[in-house]
């Protein structure tokens, strides 16, 4: 093996171990914990629940889960060894999906260098999207997929084994395995395209297509084969088809181009731009149609970012590269000034111009990034070893607290609270809503919003499910409300939530041992002005509402609640131009609060 190939491999190696850094170093949130405790029920009853288990609002309601088997394997290593393996299989999925891509890159004659570069430059793009979630299958998935489809495809016989083989697995795994579908559909079409086009070889573009359409119906077929049959196959075409779910789930909105965490997305898309014009002898229609599908899907949700960066890697490299040599070649004659010290360096201009060293020099600078973010890791409040899936990061005495007290149900969740509360409460406590979003239906969800963003419905809600506890964040709007307008007392509180009990006679009990505890709370001025715009709203008087919000906006400009609610009012009273700069100003304040959510809601019906 000569030194240069020797130095690429090592620089591969670098490249992945700074993946593997980048995807450890990404921080899982919510959903987890109720992929756990789905594991659990699986593994304990020996079968997949077709209906919910898990809410007192959705109970009973068809539940297509199709990602039983990721939720079995979360499982299962979090019983052989708790964290850490779920950690590593995280960090490991997402770097054999970029081994992959780098696979993939050099198949196209990538320069080392550059794909090395591409590879680190896409995984810290979709640096907030490598957690331990069933995605990261996806992820791989549509990497091998893409890599056995690459081109010649159609010579791969075996291909018609294969990709059947691994949609089996993928749609037991998670709901993206329509993307393998689809990337048959599209690899197809691209493929035959140009030969349709050219009467030469149109009989050869004709059996291409045919080919596609054979493999495409065979990873169909293969992707029934799953607990949920074609249920599992639908599911996601209703989920995209649910507006009320689509407008309210953050994950799958838009990119927000002024959020700091969308700049790697953000260069990439411009990178595409150049590479694609100044490279594009070396892309093929296939290229061109994957790229502008998942381009077009990445623009619409951010959940398809990952997607995205793993389908255009290839192309983004290929092209580039081919821009960059065409730029060398035509290169300003100011170089012609460098090569006057060719003779004054005999020794060193041959080492400086020669392809090892520049591998080598990429290997130092690579191993260097990536030992400096390990230092980073030896401080424990940052390593992902000790804080990722971390309990202590979640209201863990919180729920200690509502088990040992046996607070009354039925319990309001918060929704980022939803999924811990069921790996922690269930089956005690049910959830009134969590991250399965879609199972509950149109109006569930709509009373849960109803709360959330204290709108004129709020407390009829919680009387029609009869809720008796209440868990919020203790700065939401909602808890501000409960502070404010009497009849519900926060019985605990920590940093993460606080724990509402309603003052009612049957908990009368559980009152007596539990004062009222401390919360930084609103002005005596501000409370009452708030308390009377709420009960003049829910009475329907709105004109005394408006008039009672203008009073908290007097006191305290920035008041969400107070902002939204007047902002809905005006809204009806067709006061369009009032209320679209109150939804803005929501909006601007938290940008990822629920209210700013049903902001942009409002907003896109106002303008």
């Amino acid at each position: 093996m000569t030194a240069h190939r020797a130095l690429t491999v090592v620089l591969y190696g670098v490249t992945l171990a700074g993946v593997f850094t980048l995807a450890l170093s990404s921080f899982t949130y919510f959903d987890f914990w109720w992929y756990l405790k789905s594991g659990e029920l699986i593994v304990s009853t020996q079968s997949i629940p077709a209906t919910d288990p898990f809410s007192f609002t959705a109970q009973g309601r068809p539940w297509i889960n199709h990602m039983w088997a990721t939720q079995v394997l979360f499982f299962a290593l979090w019983k052989i060894g708790g964290r850490l393996p779920l950690i590593l299989l995280k960090a490991g999925v997402v770097t054999a999906t970029f081994a992959i891509v780098l696979l993939t890159m050099r198949r196209r004659g990538v320069l080392p260098i550059l794909a090395s570069a591409i590879t680190l430059l896409l995984a810290w793009a979709g640096r907030e999207f490598w957690d331990a979630r069933p995605q990261i299958f996806t992820y791989l998935l549509l990497g091998l997929f893409l890599w056995l489809l690459r081109e010649g495809w159609e010579g791969r016989r075996w291909n018609l084994i294969a990709l059947p083989l691994l949609m089996v697995a993928w749609a037991n795994l998670h709901a993206g395995f329509v993307t393998g579908i689809a990337v048959v559909g599209l690899v197809g079409v691209g493929s035959a395209l140009p030969r349709l086009l050219d009467p030469e070889h149109r009989r050869e573009g004709w059996r291409t297509l045919g080919l596609a359409a054979r493999l495409l119906v065979l990873v169909t077929l293969a992707s029934l084969v799953n607990p949920f049959g074609v249920r599992a196959l639908l599911f996601p075409v209703e989920v995209v088809n649910t507006r009320a779910f689509m407008v309210t789930t953050h994950e799958w909105f838009s990119p927000n181009f002024h959020n700091p965490v969308y700049r790697g997305f953000e260069a990439t898309v411009l990178l595409l731009i150049p590479a694609f014009a100044w490279g594009r002898a070396r892309l093929t229609t296939t290229d061109v149609v994957v790229s502008l599908t998942f381009l077009h899907l990445a623009l619409a949700s951010v959940r398809h970012i990952p997607l995205f960066l793993i389908a255009v890697a290839a192309p983004l490299a290929d092209s580039l590269g081919a821009g960059v040599r065409a730029l060398w070649a035509c290169r300003a004659n100011g170089w012609q000034i460098l090569e006057r010290l060719r003779p004054r360096l005999p020794t060193l201009w041959p080492l400086a111009l020669a392809p090892v060293t520049h591998v080598a020099a990429a290997v130092c600078f690579v191993s260097l990034a990536v030992t400096m973010a390990w230092g980073t890791f030896l401080h424990p409040a940052s390593s992902p070893l000790l804080q990722d899936l971390n309990e202590r990061r979640y209201p863990e005495q919180t729920m200690a607290f509502i088990k040992r007290e046996r607070l009354p149900g039925p319990l309001f969740n918060d929704y980022a609270w939803g999924g811990y509360e069921l790996w922690r409460l269930y089956p005690d406590y049910q959830v009134f809503m969590d991250g399965r979003t879609h199972v509950y239906g149109r109006d569930v969800l709509r009373d849960f919003l109803e709360v959330t963003s204290v709108g004129t419905r709020w407390h009829a809600v919680l009387d029609k499910w009869k809720i008796q506890t209440i868990l919020v964040p203790p700065r939401s709007s909602l808890a501000r409300t409960l502070q404010t307008v009497g009849g519900w007392r926060p019985v605990f509180a920590e940093r993460e939530a606080v724990v509402f009990l309603r003052e009612a006679e049957a908990n009368r009990e559980l009152l007596s041992r539990h004062p009222a505890v401390t919360l930084s709370g609103l002005s005596p001025d501000v409370a009452e002005a708030l308390s009377q715009a709420l009960r003049a709203a829910e009475a329907g008087d709105d004109e005394r509402a408006i008039g009672r919000y203008r009073e908290v906006l007097a006191l305290e400009p920035d008041h969400l609640v107070a902002l939204f609610s007047l902002g809905v009012l005006l809204e009806g009273r067709g006061e369009v131009v009032q209320a679209r700069a109150l939804f803005d100003r929501v909006h601007g304040l938290e940008p990822d609060s629920e209210l700013a959510r049903q902001a942009r809601e409002r907003l896109s019906r106002v303008r």
